[in-house]
């Protein structure tokens, strides 16, 4: 075989064994880091402008609210109008060269969180036509989230559905060895329906959420077929179970 049907060969080789979960993770892995840099850059921004006006920080605690209010202008002449309160100030006096780079800052983090919404789209697209019954029962976001924990969807469906409840509480299972008490949940926590549930039920509805995830894995996986609506059926039907044997 010559060099080059060899680098042909590998090159089929490694696209073949690429898949739909590979682009899932890294939108993931991609989506996490927009989310750490703008928290970071919003912690910096926010001590920054409060150097400069400490007299707004009470109006512009919520970072949605900072960033709405600063994004025209961040002087304290605008400002004060804008939220009705004394232009004097104990802070220290910037110069327009500085108040510019909040400016330009507050404008980045507005884009970064544009670019986040925009991943977020495109992933539960994804999610929503390639996984349509584990989006049915987790929610794509979970869905999502679930598939990059476990490596792929062929690793959760074949995960026992007692993992699935606790996929993503690894740091709590390794404390709770010291505690021995065992989590009850994982990212599953955050499932709509599990918030819903009273503290002493939610771990006996996770398990019943688990148990349909692998099901409607194991249905995206090997059939590909949509069977969504049958499965939501049964879960509701025990969940509701679940919930009226400890009369809820």
């Amino acid at each position: 075989m010559d060099n080059k049907n060899f680098v042909l060969k590998a090159r089929k080789k490694v696209k073949e064994g690429l898949s739909i979960d590979d682009l899932i993770r890294k939108l993931i892995a991609f989506s996490d880091s927009l989310e750490k840099g703008e928290n970071t850059l919003f912690e910096q921004l926010n001590d920054l402008y409060f150097l400069y006006y400490p007299e707004a920080a009470n109006k512009l605690k919520e970072r949605d609210v900072f960033i709405k209010e600063l994004k025209e202008a961040c002087n304290r002449e605008d400002v004060s109008k804008k939220l009705g309160i004394s232009i004097e100030s104990m802070g220290y006096d910037l110069q327009d060269d500085e108040i510019q780079l909040l400016s330009l800052s507050i404008n980045e983090i507005n884009n970064i969180s544009d670019l986040r919404k925009i991943v977020s789209e495109r992933l539960s697209e994804i999610i929503k036509k390639n996984y349509p019954n584990l989006t049915a029962v987790l929610g794509s976001e979970i869905t999502a989230r679930m598939i990059y924990l476990a490596g792929s969807a062929y690793s959760l469906m074949l995960m026992p559905s007692s993992k699935i409840q606790v996929l993503g509480a690894e740091k709590a299972m390794f404390a709770a060895r010291r505690k021995k008490a065992t989590p009850k949940y994982g990212i599953i926590y955050n499932h709509e329906l599990v918030i819903s549930t009273p503290d002493k039920l939610k771990g006996k509805v996770s398990k019943v959420i688990a148990a349909y995830s692998s099901l409607a894995a194991k249905t995206d996986v090997l059939s590909k077929e949509d069977k969504s609506s049958k499965i939501i059926e049964k879960m509701m039907k025990d969940i509701s179970k679940a919930r009226t044997k400890n009369g809820t």
